[in-house]
């Protein structure tokens, strides 16, 4: 096959139309099969767009008995007994936040519709009860237990996390309607829920405690996205030709791919996990762009971030324990577990002594499309504007030319409006400089530790060493004297590259950067 003929599901989410379409598939029916022979009730949660919805897809396909559709794939060795079953198949995507009802009419039409093919008898006007009926009356008619897979069970609460009243009306009608798991065991063979969150056995699941949660198991941590082997197995011509139009080799193409999609990592062993949205259209594309981020970014995430009252660099580089990031009671009030479980975050390490998780951004993709939004967001300004005036401070940092730089920041601040920075702490600069400074590749480290204190701000560049001191309605001499008695520059001494020390002064009263004074070592 050449590189024009393949096919790449770009967007398919329906197993069926990827086998029948020729489209590219990699293939994950051993793990289908292990979760369909060793268990009846599951619950995972992913990222969005990572390959939930073509699971479920392809379980349905597998309990429909679709034996033609897996032709040639893993499972067809193992399966000896193909059994057809009733599938009920339920997705909440569709959900809309703008209308009040939204997710009553949407089950009441998808309940509706089964009601309809199965011959069911309208007796109530709970939404729960129907579910239950329906269950019952599929179970009786076809003489078999059901399967129920339910994507994106969460959507409406992920929406309204900001709207406490909204929220608690949905959790408690989809705790019920999710109870019918329990309730109705005995007609059902099989159940899924899939989601980006995983709200705790407390708030949703409290009805529920017959789910096997696979979020953060190891054994099934690829079975959403892709891996290195994956990759290269079924994507060897893609990644050479990518590799043309990037004017690199295929070996080049491989570490762009890595840097911009690689990364995730959903359980303390987990392989290196690619995002698959984004690494699907680079390669049909020919092209490195931020695809996932571009698909949408839920704006109270962002909001959140830009709240928090911690630096930026430590919260993305937060050690926490396995309740911070699979307890979701805290779903509402962590920072860290939204982050996780939206993608923005994966483990970077684990401590098992400790029992610790390391945190971090994924790639590049992420730290990117992240911190360009929260930077717009807290200037008022369009992305796209802040991200075209950034590259000039750049430059004039790997020139040696910080006061140039700093000049260009101070104008670039001069354009946030005064409300926004009205009796603004210390932190909130800081976390704008951090911002600005990553998103032009620099390896900026906030708060960055030393033997006796912490430096507000390190650059660090292949030919400078810049040490920043920042501080709110003082002088710029107080920040170089600070930089002075705790020795910052000390472990630098025999680095061999210039180091500036720089002691900047912002004001409430211009609400910017006002002064700022500068010592080569």
């Amino acid at each position: 096959m050449t590189a024009s003929e393949i096919k790449y599901p770009v967007g398919i989410q329906t197993f069926s139309d990827i086998i029948n379409g020729g489209y590219v598939y990699v293939d994950k029916t051993a793990l289908v099969y292990r979760l369909v022979s060793r268990g009846k009730y599951y619950f995972l949660s992913r990222p969005r767009r990572f390959g939930k919805s073509l699971l479920l897809s392809t379980l349905k396909a597998y309990f429909e008995g679709r034996k033609e559709l897996f032709k040639g794939l893993f499972i067809e060795r193992l399966e000896k007994d193909w059994k057809c079953y009733p599938v009920i198949h339920l997705s909440l995507s569709q959900y809309d936040p703008n209308e009040s009802d939204s997710l009553e009419k949407l089950l009441d039409n998808s309940f509706r519709r089964l009601e309809q093919e199965y011959g069911c008898e309208l007796t109530t006007d709970s939404l729960s009860l129907r579910f239950g009926n329906i269950i019952y009356a599929i179970s009786k008619k076809t003489a078999s237990q059901v399967v129920v897979l339910i994507d994106e069970y969460d959507t409406p609460l992920v929406a309204n996390l900001e709207n406490e009243r909204v929220y608690d009306r949905f959790c408690n009608l989809l705790k019920a309607i999710y109870s019918n798991l329990k309730e109705m065991d005995e007609y059902i063979r099989f159940g899924m829920l899939t989601g980006v969150s995983r709200f705790s056995r407390m708030t949703i699941f409290s009805g529920i405690n017959n789910l096997n949660d696979i979020s953060l198991v190891s054994k099934y941590s690829e079975i959403c996205g892709l891996t290195q082997k994956e990759i290269e197995n079924t994507f060897q011509i893609g990644i050479e030709r990518l590799g043309k139009a990037m004017d690199t080799d295929m070996q080049g193409a491989i570490a762009l791919l890595k840097e911009n999609y690689d990364g995730y990592h959903f359980t303390k062993n987990s392989a290196d996990i690619y995002n698959p949205f984004s690494l699907l259209l680079a390669l049909d594309n020919c092209e490195i762009a931020p695809y996932w981020f571009r698909s949408g970014t839920p704006g109270f995430l962002v909001r959140r971030l830009s709240r928090e009252k911690v630096p930026l660099a430590e919260l993305l580089t937060e050690n926490v324990n396995e309740a911070a990031i699979s307890d979701i009671d805290t779903f509402r009030t962590s920072t860290l577990s939204l982050l996780f479980q939206t993608g923005y975050l994966t483990i970077k390490d684990y401590d098992v002594r400790r029992k610790r998780y390391r945190l971090g951004v994924p790639n590049k993709e992420v730290e990117s499309g992240l911190f360009s939004e929260m930077l717009a967001y807290n200037m008022d300004t369009d992305k796209y504007r802040v991200d075209n005036r950034i590259w000039d401070i750049r430059d004039a940092l790997e020139d040696g030319n910080p006061d140039k730089a700093l000049d260009m920041i101070r104008s670039m601040f001069a354009a946030v409006p005064a409300n926004l920075t009205q009796n603004m702490p210390e932190l909130y600069y800081e976390n704008n400089l951090f911002l600005l400074f990553r998103l032009i590749g620099i390896d900026a480290r906030a708060e960055w530790r030393t033997a006796d204190g912490r430096i507000d701000m390190l650059l660090v560049m292949p030919d400078y060493i810049y040490i920043m001191e920042l501080k709110l309605d003082s002088t710029p001499e107080q920040a170089l004297a600070q930089i002075d008695s705790k020795d910052y520059s000390l472990q630098f001494r025999y680095d061999g590259r210039k180091i500036f020390k720089i002691g900047i002064n912002y004001s409430r009263q211009t609400r910017n950067i006002d002064s700022w004074k500068i010592i080569i070592v």
